[in-house]
């Protein structure tokens, strides 16, 4: 008999803990019905606002979000030409530093050489020490990058070569370069200085008469040996 009634006792415990899960997991379903349709309600709030809104009013803030965006724009272009402007000045500045570099040695050895050249009578000594010097210096500006270009009977040419004057010559042919008053050089292959040249107009007549003559001359010699 007691056994009976514990098992009953037992079965009604059980019951009404099923039937309390039950009740616990309607009440979750129900707040999370709840919850989806107080999101849905403020979804349909909001959008009722955003359509009754002013199209003007809304046109404003749009305004406002883009210039907001371009602001910030502008902003990030600034710092980035600033950065890449700091990067160009130090390879400017590294550039010129290994110039000077080579350009002190010369300096240098030009104030040893002017040093001694009060003690030195020797003048032969003294130009062959001043010679050595340009070498060294053309050296280094080729080194970096000097390029010096002209020489007497090259063509003239307008893009490199600016003419002081034509004038007639006896040996060099028209349009080529009879002196040069001052060279050309270019940096890294583009002309940094032009050329000053005097450049032949060709021979002058005067001087191809007298050839055409010496040459009939010649003719007449042979013809009367003949």
């Amino acid at each position: 008999m007691k056994k009976k009634k514990k098992e009953i006792e037992r079965e009604i415990v059980e019951q009404e803990d099923s039937a309390a899960k039950d009740q616990k997991e309607t009440d979750k379903e129900e707040g999370l019905k709840k919850e989806e349709k107080e999101e849905v309600a403020v979804e349909k709030e909001e959008t009722a606002e955003e359509e009754s809104k002013d199209p003007i009013e809304a046109l404003k803030e749009e305004l406002e979000r883009q210039k907001d965006k371009y602001i910030r724009l502008m902003a990030e272009f600034d710092n980035y030409k600033r950065r890449t402007s700091k990067e160009y000045e130090r390879l400017v500045e590294s550039a010129n530093e290994r110039l000077m570099r080579d350009i002190i040695e010369v300096r240098e050895s030009f104030e040893r050489a002017l040093a001694m050249a009060g003690e030195n009578e020797d003048y032969i000594t003294f130009l062959e020490g001043m010679k050595l010097i340009f070498t060294k210096l053309d050296e280094n500006l080729k080194k970096n990058g000097l390029e010096v270009f002209t020489e007497v009977g090259d063509e003239f040419d307008p893009e490199i070569h600016n003419a002081m004057m034509k004038t007639p010559h006896d040996e060099i042919e028209e349009d080529h370069i009879i002196e040069i008053y001052e060279k050309g050089y270019k940096l890294k292959n583009h002309v940094i200085k032009h050329a000053k040249v005097i450049v032949s107009a060709g021979v002058p007549p005067e001087a191809e008469n007298k050839d055409k003559n010496e040459d009939r001359e010649e003719i007449s010699e042979e013809a009367a040996s003949e």
